[in-house]
């Protein structure tokens, strides 16, 4: 019996170790990557452009990523410190759900699934980015993981560490305050429900709000701020209209004539005639946006609402532009050089033509499997968390799309991971289920002779 109980933990410290040793391997082979807008994110002396640190806005980015970036010396300490907190965060992520599981079986297919994920490209190569997008997966990881271990166990000090790590989150990107306002959801619903810890989930919820308070009240400044960092020196929201309008309006006529008839967009023959080229050219789209003062105006009153605006004005145009462009948020993509698991990738996360199939069908077998097998009974914890976390990544993607326009695949990772995970949680709370429920059977016919057993009268002695 001690040999049964040990081998469930010996399993899991052999992933562990697995885990660790494929990552030392990736970080070996992996090469930094400084992106066109890196300069942003950390000290370059060719961009110094003022501070880039500012908890009241006064920098280019929220602060949670220059700020960790601050920490360390050069790119290659950087980029380290990427790599060890997104070990971390996944072994973490590994260990809760284990501790969430019952079955032996289950136990290392949820670990290893989770593990897994960690190990593939389009996950591993933003640790050797100078970007924002792998502190914000590692951080929404250790989210998730603080979650599943504050559920399951009440403790305050795993609802501590989440709020901490949330708050730190929050301050990554702007869209985290979507998914952090439904963390926040969560623990006042748990402070309403549980009496004794409402002290701990209360205090919680305030810091939470807070943070969403202060990041959104900052976030137009720094989106001013930007201007004076960004290659078209305009704030961030019109630079994000000008990729809209560059990329999705004025090269789709049906598009143009919604932007026009209804939402009032003026004429720029310099915008559309740069808009009809092959080429990126962004500087230039800039340039002619900005000798067009009645399309610059309108830029001005519109920058945050046109995309809502489209999709009211015109549902069906709407609903056809996001249909391409979801499944691309949704495919992952890879900008640093890092060793890959080149089927592996393929098929978790697989070219955007084959996405859409990729993922509904794999929820709908996962769906199918927990219905059947009772899971939202029996693992009741793994398949709510599963449908918050693949419904909130959902979500977060429809409202950036709204907003955003361009690298599909860059900005919509952090969701891209969600969903993933949420397919494992789902399919192994399924599959853990179904165990218990075979044990369940095998053993009843046991108890019943037992209990027959019991009620039968002993024999008389002679």
């Amino acid at each position: 019996m001690r040999d049964r109980l040990r081998f469930p933990a010996s399993a899991l410290t052999g992933l562990l170790a697995a885990f660790l040793a494929a990552r030392i391997a990736v970080w070996w082979g992996g090469t930094t990557f400084v992106a066109y807008d890196s300069f942003s994110y950390r000290l370059d002396p060719a961009f110094d452009r003022g501070p880039l640190v500012s908890l009241t806005g006064h920098a280019p980015r929220l602060c949670a990523v220059p700020l960790f970036y601050a920490l360390f010396p050069n790119d290659g300490a950087r980029v380290f410190a990427q790599w060890a907190l997104g070990t971390v965060a996944w072994a973490v992520l590994a260990w809760a759900v284990w501790t969430c599981l019952r079955s032996p079986v289950a136990r290392i297919a949820g670990a290893a699934g989770v593990l897994l994920l960690g190990l593939l490209g389009p996950v591993t190569n933003w640790d050797f980015a100078i970007l924002s997008e792998s502190v914000s997966i590692s951080l929404g990881v250790l989210v998730l993981a603080l979650t599943l271990r504050w559920l399951a166990t009440g403790s305050w000090r795993a609802l501590a560490g989440l709020t901490a790590v949330a708050l730190c989150w929050l301050f990554t990107r702007p869209e985290i305050r979507l998914l952090v306002g439904l963390l926040l959801v969560l623990v006042v619903g748990y402070a309403v429900r549980v009496r004794p810890a409402r002290v701990a989930a209360v205090a919680s919820a305030g810091v939470l709000l807070a943070g969403l308070v202060w990041a959104t009240a900052i976030t137009p400044t720094v989106g001013r701020t930007f201007a004076g960092w960004s290659a078209t020196q305009l704030p961030l929201e019109q630079e994000t209209l000008l990729f809209r309008l560059r990329l999705q309006v004025l090269p789709d006529p049906a598009i143009a004539r919604v932007y026009r008839d209804r939402l009032g967009m003026p004429d720029c023959p310099g915008a559309a005639q740069v808009a009809a080229g092959s080429e990126w050219a962004i500087v230039e789209f800039a340039d002619a946006y900005r000798a067009c003062p009645r399309l610059r105006a309108w830029g001005e009153r519109n920058a945050t609402s046109s995309g809502y605006r489209f999709a009211l004005a015109a549902p069906g145009d709407y609903a056809r532009f996001t249909a391409g462009a979801l499944p691309r948020a949704f495919e992952g993509t890879v900008y640093a050089h890092v060793p890959r698991l080149a089927r592996a990738d393929k098929l978790v996360f697989a070219p955007h033509e084959y996405e859409p199939y990729l993922l509904l069908g794999g929820f709908a077998i996962a769906i199918a499997a927990a219905a059947g097998t009772g899971a939202w009974r029996r693992r009741r914890l793994l398949v709510a968390t599963a449908l918050v976390v693949a419904l909130g990544s959902l979500a977060s993607v429809l409202g950036g799309l709204m907003y955003s326009v361009g690298e599909y695949p860059r900005f919509g990772i952090q969701e891209a991971v969600g969903v993933r995970l949420a397919l494992v949680l789902l399919l192994v709370a399924a599959l853990d289920a179904g165990l218990a429920r075979r044990t369940e059977r095998r053993a009843a016919p046991r108890a019943d002779q037992a209990a027959r057993a019991a009620d039968t009268p002993a024999p008389a002695e002679a």
